[in-house]
């Protein structure tokens, strides 16, 4: 009888344990799903900025603004790709998901361009901003809808696809 009853106990003592750890690995995804959507919501601050660059450049271009002027934009804009490359970085790490790991690629491209805009000369530089002009501003509308997007996994694959087929078409 009393075998009986420590087995009871033991089995009881068993379920509430698996409740409990349960419990604990629910609560844990779930802090972990609020941890990716609130590093993701950060970056979106980077995307935001990076949803004006082909207008920015034009408006630059068109009223021959200096060329001390267009290496700020540059070099603001390619902090800003580098950070939402980081930011795509992490995602992909914790997520193993594809389209971070797209966004990271494409953000490296757009970076990258950046970068080469910011340490050419000023001729290059301006060649370069004017023949890349219509895909910037592709980029503009395409950074715009990642925006709208508030959670990582809302983000569409077609959408990141799309990003990053206009970032390889930048060309440095």
């Amino acid at each position: 009888m009393m075998r009986k009853n420590l087995a009871g106990f033991l089995v009881v003592l068993l379920v509430l344990a698996l409740l409990l750890s349960s419990y604990s690995l629910w609560n844990c995804r779930k802090d972990e799903e609020s941890l990716l959507k609130a590093l993701y919501l950060y970056g979106l601050k980077d995307a935001r900025e990076l949803s004006d660059v082909g207008g920015t450049f034009d408006y630059l271009l068109r009223e021959n603004a200096s060329d001390n002027l267009i290496v700020t934009y540059a070099h603001a804009y390619s902090i800003r790709a580098e950070h939402l490359q980081d930011t795509f970085g992490l995602l992909q790490a914790y997520t193993d998901d594809e389209r971070f790991q797209l966004m990271f690629s494409a953000m490296s491209n757009y970076h990258l361009f950046l970068q080469v805009v910011s340490f050419s000369n000023s001729t290059t530089r301006k060649v370069l901003i004017g023949k890349n002009l219509e895909t910037l501003k592709e980029l503009d509308n395409l950074m715009k809808n990642v925006t709208k997007y508030q959670s990582p996994n809302d983000l569409p694959e077609e959408l990141v696809e799309e990003i990053l087929h206009t970032s390889e078409e930048l060309e440095v």
